[in-house]
């Protein structure tokens, strides 16, 4: 199955073209929050509860979207997005880019998050969505997979689903998980580097993890960490995140004491990011961006010569272009 050609280059991404979001009662285009303003989502099917789906009027639906990107327009929701880029993208309909988005189960309860909006929803099954995306070769790869939170590794499919792609041999699949269960099929799929995985700390000492995170699990945390990154195939598999939050952990020290906890565990990746409400809310105070440029660049030189990388995570990327731009 394949839309009209179109040899000439636009603007788009793979989610747009080949992927969708699973929401706890929707299916949508994205989650991605990456631009200035926070815009509706775009929902492709409303009030989801796990029924079976018919592909082709699947992509019938999403045809739509990218076709209009096609014209040289932008979808109003993703103007700004980061993640757009321009090249001569393919006519065909399959599927390779997925985010599993649960927000019914977790065993923390972060400050910045609002799961907690969410707890009455009930849980649909998701496995038999992406089974049948398997079955009938509509799933390609290489894939960009995500199963993220609350905490994906105890929701009720979610062993099914890693055995399904370690089986499959689908690669690479991301999951966003707080660390604080250990998970057999996690540590296999690290093993056979089919799986990678990035684990939200937001510190570096126990106090501060406590208070962010409203459970008292930091030392398990990062013993299952270094556990995992004991038993990755490669050591770029298992990654861990630290989001800025004003007034709890946008401090040096703390960020020092973050990146030495991930050179204990042997961990060579880490990721910086700025919580949501608080950038979206400030994304115009030049101090607060400042600050924020600065704590960035404080890691990167914290993590210079001693064996891990620190990164720039989406609205961390957003500080980034506004200082190269002159705020």
């Amino acid at each position: 199955m394949s839309i009209n050609n179109n040899n000439n280059e636009y603007l788009s991404c793979n989610i747009i073209e080949h992927g969708f979001d699973a929401q706890i009662n929707s299916i949508n285009l994205c989650c991605r929050v990456s631009k200035d303003n926070i815009t509706g989502k775009i929902v492709l099917m409303p009030n989801y509860k796990g029924e079976k789906i018919n592909w082709d009027n699947f992509f019938k639906i999403t045809s739509t979207l990218r076709n209009y990107q096609k014209s040289g327009k932008i979808i109003p929701q993703c103007k700004g997005c980061i993640y757009l880029k321009k090249k001569v993208w393919d006519n065909e309909f399959y599927i390779n880019t997925i985010n599993i988005n649960n927000w019914i189960k977790c065993n923390a309860s972060c400050i910045y998050c609002d799961r907690k909006e969410y707890k009455h929803h009930k849980e649909y099954k998701i496995y038999p969505l992406i089974k049948s995306l398997v079955e009938n070769k509509y799933l390609r790869m290489p894939v960009d997979i995500t199963i993220a939170g609350g905490e994906p590794s105890i929701t009720s499919d979610f062993d099914k689903l890693l055995k399904l792609f370690i089986k499959n041999k689908i690669t690479p699949v991301r999951v966003l998980t707080n660390a604080i269960k250990y998970n057999k099929y996690i540590e296999k799929g690290l093993q056979e580097g089919l799986i990678n995985i990035l684990v939200s700390t937001d510190s570096g000492t126990e106090e501060t993890y406590k208070r962010i995170k409203l459970v008292n699990r930091h030392k398990n945390v990062w013993k299952n960490i270094k556990k995992y990154a004991k038993n990755q195939k490669n050591n770029t598999l298992v990654k861990t995140k630290y989001i800025i939050i004003p007034n709890y952990n946008d401090n040096q020290k703390e960020i020092s004491e973050y990146i030495q906890r991930n050179i204990e565990a042997n961990v060579k990746e880490g990721y910086l990011d700025v919580e949501m409400s608080a950038f979206y809310g400030n994304q115009s105070n030049g101090y607060f961006i400042e600050k924020l440029y600065n704590l960035y660049k404080y890691a990167l030189e914290e993590a210079k010569n001693k064996d891990i990388q620190i990164f720039a995570f989406d609205r961390m990327q957003l500080v980034i272009n506004k200082i190269n731009n002159n705020l």
